[in-house]
Order: structure tokens, then sequence, then C-alpha cells
């Protein structure tokens, strides 16, 4: 039995979609109470469009129940949230200087009185114990009477106490001012600590001398950063991408009304993707900014689709009535909606897969991202019929305007291909081989600066605190006390001075500090008398050095901010070698924000990398549950995984590491990429239906399909190309990885998702003559 009755016998008039396409057909038959439910939907995503928030926060994928995080916050509540401090950088010709420091100076007072801010530590923080009483002094004069005077203090005080280099560097002439927020008892909200570090911008502003140029660093100016430019690119890259489709489906089709049908879909599901986020209060990020546009041109892409089908049916009869243009677009609904209904359910498919990670806020990514396609696939089978039937009724349609579209190369792809299907299965298959291993060379990575726009001064004042300073991040050890809260006792400051020196012999000692840097180089008598002012400071002091228990003390190293998760993992397997040197080694908590990326960034990316393929194959199997054919399934597979392991193998050859919004990217790739095979395979299923030979049938549905997946994948390219223009870095990253994977995946899906159908079928057809003979 040949191969195509095979098929025919198979799925001969079942549907692809579901039979989701009959609400379109619906929605053609009764426009009214579907052009109200439209309206209706609209208003209420207005509505709730004024409730979308922002949220700048670049680590808010961590999972909150891990057990790095539990550790992380267990020093932040014991000690105090260091994480919060904002790191002002100070540049001048004068900082050196008397004049400059006297300026220093009342910039620093003037910010320890600023509301909600709880200390401010420069260089004039430095304590020098007095030897008689143990009491602490400032090492600087009341008042700076030269540049003399400065100079030999600022030389004596780098000296003896060489962790004053993170204070202030003579050769770049910048000094540095540490701002600890006072949180109180939560903490501190983000919201909240974004308007104190408002006030504490507008107390330096207001002292801050002409000549002083002044830098913001730390984690709380990085999330306002991003929050502003996320604000910006919001409204910018939806309203682009909307205009810049239209144009390329007016240019594809030739026709101004046709670029209005096709743009239709994506307005409504721009407006109600907006509305999405305001109804459930859920943030737009970093991650979540790019799900509106994604559903935008998910949009486009079906609806263009349908759009094509329509207006090629109309050609055939040339001038048709209103009867005939209505019939034309039911059967395009019916022919085009099981495939626009099956790649909306793919790519849905794709997107939830992030619900299996264990981060909370990538959980809320995928429900979010799937409600999003489902709004997109109804804005299309909805809105275009809808819009069809309005238009047809009041004489706005007509085929003279229309004609063939451009883009028609899907005879020339058939013909390349069917010349040596063979060859060209066996060469993409040795190829994905190839290109998986790569992906198991691809190790996870991740550095907090890589989301900063490149011209900010925010990433500017990271550059100066890592450069200059040595970094403003910082690695902390919770070192169990001995003797409970008691500072005084000989062996807790024993343990203290073991695990510091130690530190400082295994890494860069500037960058260790704890107590012992203070009372260390004394003899015991001073060093007792100095523990013992120090265990009578306030308790906010305390909390800079003893946890509130009195059970832990605190060994800090400072490292860089851009370090990448990568390097900080090396620095982890080096921290727990020198522990180990310990007896109670085991029992040092080691956690910090550094650590806390290295760790879980690194478990949440393997995690995405696995969801990925688990992505691609569920992709695949969903096809083969549509057509009720395992074939096609399998024909699919090689054309689906290759976009994505050969985007890998690039990330692999730019650095081999791959981040977090990389992964989101290939797999919201993936996702409208299989569209292009469903769509193929849609049509030869229709074809075969109609009782056409396998061949004849595959080479009509190329034919019929390359023009709009042409014009679609070159629409989404175009729209995407609006994120490469985004402030944020990350956002063109991800906008350069899906135009890439959609450019493959349009020649994987005609050239190679062919070739195999083609070689299958004549396998199974030699077969059959076999078993015959």
């Amino acid at each position: 039995m040949p191969v195509s009755q095979v098929m025919r016998g198979k799925f001969h008039m079942k549907s692809l979609g579901f039979g989701l396409e009959k609400i379109g057909v619906a929605a053609l038959h009764r426009p009214g109470p579907f052009s109200l439910m439209l309206l209706a939907l609209t208003v209420l995503a207005i509505s709730f469009a004024t409730n979308v928030r922002f949220n700048g926060n670049v680590v808010s994928v961590v999972p909150e129940k891990s057990q790095n995080m539990q550790i992380f916050v267990e020093q932040r509540d014991n000690f105090r949230n260091f994480n919060r401090d904002i790191a002002v950088v100070v540049k001048s010709p004068r900082i050196a200087k008397a004049s400059g420091l006297e300026d220093l100076r009342e910039m620093q007072l003037e910010l320890a009185l600023t509301d909600n801010v709880g200390s401010a530590i420069t260089l004039f923080s430095i304590p020098e114990p007095e030897p008689e009483t143990g009491a602490l002094q400032q090492i600087f004069p009341t008042t700076i009477e030269s540049d003399a005077q400065a100079k030999e203090t600022i030389d004596y005080i780098l000296k003896e106490y060489p962790q004053a280099e993170s204070f202030i560097s003579l050769e770049e002439n910048a000094a540095l001012m540490m701002v600890a927020l006072d949180l109180g008892v939560d903490n501190g909200t983000d919201a909240w600590a974004i308007e104190a570090y408002k006030g504490v911008v507008a107390a330096v502003e207001s002292v801050a001398p002409d000549d002083f140029e002044i830098f913001y660093a730390g984690l709380t100016p990085i999330s306002v950063t991003i929050l502003e430019t996320l604000i910006q690119d919001q409204v910018r890259l939806t309203l682009f991408g909307l205009a810049l489709g239209a144009i390329v489906a007016m240019l594809f089709f030739r026709n101004i009304l046709a670029a209005m049908v096709c743009a239709f879909a994506p307005v409504l599901t721009a407006v109600w993707g907006i509305g999405v986020f305001g109804l459930f209060g859920v943030p737009i990020s970093y991650l979540t900014t790019v799900l509106p546009t994604l559903a935008l041109i998910l949009a486009y892409a079906d609806g263009i689709v349908l759009y094509h089908r329509w207006n090629k049916l109309n050609l055939k009869i040339g001038n048709p009535t209103k009867e005939e243009l209505t019939n034309n677009l039911e059967e395009a609904i019916r022919r085009v909606g099981p495939a626009s209904a099956l790649t909306s359910i793919t790519t849905a498919f794709a997107i939830s897969s992030f619900a299996l990670s264990s981060s909370e806020a990538l959980v809320e990514f995928a429900w979010i991202g799937v409600f999003l396609v489902s709004l997109a696939f109804l804005a299309v089978i909805i809105g275009i019929p809808v819009l069809g039937h309005w238009l047809i009724r009041f004489n706005l349609i007509k085929s003279k305007d229309s004609s063939e579209p451009s883009l028609a190369f899907g005879n020339a792809a058939y013909k390349a291909l069917s010349t040596m299907p063979r060859l060209i299965s066996l060469i993409s298959c040795l190829v994905i081989f190839l290109l998986f291993y790569v992906h198991t060379l691809l190790q996870p990575d991740y550095r907090i600066t890589d989301y900063l726009p490149t011209e900010s001064k925010t990433l500017q004042a990271e550059r100066l605190t890592n450069d200059v300073f040595g970094g403003r991040s910082f690695v902390f050890f919770m070192v169990p006390t001995v003797d409970n809260g008691n500072m005084i006792s000989p062996a807790n400051r024993q343990r203290l001075g073991e695990v510091t020196r130690l530190l400082q012999d295994d890494f860069e000692s500037n960058s260790i500090f704890s107590l012992d840097v203070l009372w260390g180089k004394f003899d015991e008598e001073v060093a007792t008398r100095l523990a013992n002012t120090l265990n009578q400071a306030p308790e906010e002091t305390k909390r800079g050095y003893l946890s509130k228990d009195g059970s832990m003390m605190l060994v800090s190293m400072r490292i860089a901010s851009n370090q990448s998760i990568a390097e900080t993992s090396v620095l982890i397997d080096q921290i727990n070698t020198s522990l180990a040197k310990l007896p109670y080694g085991e029992e040092i908590s080691v956690t910090g924000f550094p650590i806390l990326l290295a760790t879980e960034f690194s478990k949440i990316i393997n995690e995405l990398r696995q969801n990925l393929l688990i992505a691609v194959l569920l992709g695949v199997v969903l096809v083969g549950v549509a057509t009720r054919s395992a074939f096609f399934a399998f024909a699919a597979l090689v054309p689906n995984l290759f976009p994505i392991l050969l985007m890998e193998s690039v990330i692999f050859a730019q650095g081999g590491g791959i981040n977090v919004t990389e992964v989101v990217a290939l797999t919201l790739a993936f996702g409208i990429a299989i569209d292009n095979a469903v769509h193929v395979i849609n049509v030869l299923h229709e074809e075969l239906g109609s009782g056409k030979e396998f061949s004849v049938a595959l080479k009509d549905a190329v034919i019929e399909v390359a023009p709009a997946l042409g014009a679609s994948t070159l629409i989404i390219c175009i729209s995407t190309s609006v994120i490469i223009t985004s402030i944020l870095p990350i956002l063109p990253i991800i906008g350069k990885l899906i135009i890439a994977i959609l450019c493959v995946a349009l020649f994987t899906n005609l050239i190679i998702l062919p070739a195999n159908l083609l070689t299958l079928s004549r396998v199974w057809s030699d077969k059959k003559s076999t078993e015959r003979n």
C-alpha cells in the first residue's frame, strides 16, 4: 500500500488543533457576540493597565526556600543586611588634598544625618586603638591643616591598615564611601530601599562640590537603573514592534488593508498582555518584559499565515462575492486554524517547562507566559474572523486590491531537497550528534553587571569599585563562638584570629577583614582592652561583627561584583579547601550575595537547560499526538533540535558559558520555531487527505507554506529586532538569539523536515515492497 494511503488512513479528517479552529468558525458566523467579547476583554485590559508595576530586582529568580538562601537570610537577620549598602564613589583631583578631604568629611557627616541611613563609612571611619585604654580614636585630626598633613596621614593609614586601600586610591584620585541603610526589623522592602537610595542621592548632591564626580554602586542602584530602563523600553518596544510588523506585512502583500488585518490580532495581544500583568499583580521584570512582545509576534506569525491562505483563495476566484469571501475565510480558518492551535499549544508547552524550575519567579513566568500565548491564539482565531466579517459586510475588502505575495521560494526549496533527501537527513543527524556533544560542554554563567546599560553611570560605578577598590561584594564567614557572646574571651579571639589569618594566607590579605585586624597587632593586654570596648558598643554597631544572640562572629572577604558565577564556584572550592584545615572548619557557614548567585544560579541554569530538552521532546511528541502518527514526530525531531543546539554551540564558542536569560531565550525561540514544522505538517495533512501521492502532497505543501513562513519569519525577526535596540544589554541578547534560531528553523523546517519526511516515506515504501516480494 502506498505511504500516502497509509497516512490518509491514519488521520484523514482529524484536526491537528484538537478542534480549536471551530472557535474561529463560530466567531465568523456569530460576529456580534464575539465582537462584544473582544471589546469587553480590551476594555478590561485597559482598566487594569494602570496597575502594572515594574521590578528591577535581577536576582528575583533565586529560590526562596533553598538551603543557601536560608543561610543567606540567617546572616542578614543575625548580623545586618549588608546587601543594601550603597557604595558612593567620589572622583576629584582634590580628593587626597586637605580641601578635598574636608569636603568628603562634610559629605559623610551629611549622610550620617540623612533619614533612613544607618551609617556612612569612609577613610575617616578607620579607628586606631589607644594603647593605654583600648578606646577607639580617629586617625585623622579634627581639622586637616595642609596638603602635606593630608598626605602624611593617608600614607600612615595605608601602611598600618592595608585594608584602607578599599576607601581611597591616590592613582585614580578616587575615594569610596559605604552607606548602610537603616532597614529596621523587616530588613527593608525593595520599594523602601529605592526611596532610601533616592534620599542618599539627594543628600550627596546637596553638599558635593562641583569638582566632585559622584557614582553609585550596589544592588539597590542596579535595581533602580534596570527599573528605569524597563519602563522606558516596554512602551517603545511594543509600539515599534507593532509598527514594524505592519510595515513588513504591507510590503509582503503590497496592500495597506492586508497590513491592517495582520496587525489587528497583535494589537489586541499587546493590549491584553499588559492588562494581564495588571490583573494578576505580577511586576514586569527583566525576564517577563519579553513576554508581551513574544505574544505579539506569535499573533503576527499565525495571523499572516491565516490571511495568506484567505488571500490565496480569493485570488483563485478573481472577483469573489461577499458570500464567496465569507466561505473562503471559513475555509482558511478550517485549514490554518488547526496549525495555529497546535503552534500555540506547543509554544505554551515550551514556556510551561519553566514551571519545573525550583525558582518561584520562573514558575510565575511560566504561567504568565502560557496565559499570554493563549490570549495571542484567541486574538488570531477570533479577531481576524470578526474583523474579516465586518470588512466583507461594508465592502472594504476586494480581491482586486490583493496580489500574490512575494517570497514565493517554495518550489526552489523543494527542488533542492528532493534531489538528495537521504543525504540531507543523514548529514543533519550526524551534525546533531556533534552539536549535542558541545551542549554537554556548556557551563552555567552569570554576571550581575551584564544586566546594566552599557552607558549607565551605575555600570561605571561598579567598574570603579571593582577595578580601583578591589570590589564591593562580600563573602561572609560566620564563625561559631566558643564562649557565647563574649568578645573578651581569649578563646573567641583566638578562634577569630585563626580564621582571619588562615584566609589572609590563602587569599589576598587586603581583602579580608574582621575584628582581629584591629586587635591582632597588639599584645594580649591591649587586645583585651580593645575587645572590651567593642563588646560594650551599641547593639547596632555590634551587628557588624557579632550576631544578635552572640553565637557567631563575622569575617568578610571583598570580591569584585562583576565576577562570574563560574569564577565564584572556583573560589568556593578554594574556600572549602582552606577551611578544611581547621578542626572546626565544617562549623563555619559561608554565605554572601556572590555565594548565593554561584550556587543557586548554577542549579537554575542547569534545570532550565534540562527542561529545554524536555520541552523539545514534548513539543515533538505533541506533534505526534496531534497527527496520530509517530511518523511525523520522528521526522520533526532533528529539524527542531538543530536550531537550539546550533545556537548553544555559538554561545559556547563565544566563551563557554550560558546564563539564565540565554536559556530563557532559547526556550522561547524553540516555542516559536516549531510553529514552522506544524504549518508544514498541517498543510501536508490536508493535501494527503485530498488523495494526492505523498511526494506530490509534500511538494504542494512546501510550495504553499514557504511564502507564509518566510513572511512570518521576516515579520517576527524585524519585530524582534526592536528588542536589540534596548539599552538593557540582556534584551538584545534575547532578540539576537530568537532571530538567529528562527532563521535557522526556517531552513531546517523547509529543507531538513521535508527531506526527513520524503526519506521516511521512501523507506516505508521500500519496506512494504520487500514484504510483498
